[in-house]
């Protein structure tokens, strides 16, 4: 008999765990997916989506199936922020990338701080921090003991700009 109320006892042992988990199993009604009902998710895209200061390297077509990629490449002077490969995924774009402008003599501030533009570097490369620029002082100014260095490097964010006095 002891061997008899041991196994009613893992016999309501077991099914007390057990409505444990369904109970945290279930799903609220509101949060089912009624498959009938449900929009059908489209297998392709149209077009990639053309994104400022870039162009698209492989073909141009209207539709691309899902899992398709396509390739951007920023213009000179900017900077690819994110991959250069966007998807298509179950109909949207995915993973497209921004070009941002790195390299820029502003008028506005080189008049501010009385320089000019002496000249920028040409390079094949596409990269913007291979472009260097060099400034000079506009005519009848000369260089402010505490300038930073008139010779800037084109990165991404805001320069500080070399002075004339």
């Amino acid at each position: 008999m002891h061997c008899f109320g041991y196994i009613i006892f893992v016999l309501l042992w077991t099914n007390c765990i057990l409505q444990k988990v369904s109970q945290q199993m279930q799903v609220p009604y509101d949060d089912l997916v009624n498959l009938l009902t449900e929009p059908e998710i489209p297998a392709s895209c149209g077009p990639p989506p053309a994104i400022g200061n870039a162009m698209l390297l492989n073909n141009r077509r209207q539709e691309f199936l899902s899992g398709e990629t396509v390739i951007y490449q920023c213009y000179r002077l900017y900077e690819m922020e994110g991959t250069p490969i966007a998807k298509c995924e179950n109909g949207h774009w995915r993973g497209v990338p921004r070009c941002v402008q790195t390299c820029r003599a502003d008028d506005v501030d080189m008049d501010r701080n009385n320089i000019q533009l002496r000249w920028i570097t040409k390079s094949t490369s596409m990269r913007s921090s291979d472009y260097w620029m060099e400034f000079v002082c506009k005519p009848g100014f000369h260089k402010h003991p505490l300038s930073s260095p008139f010779m800037k490097q084109c990165v991404k964010g805001r320069w500080v700009y070399p002075r004339c006095v």
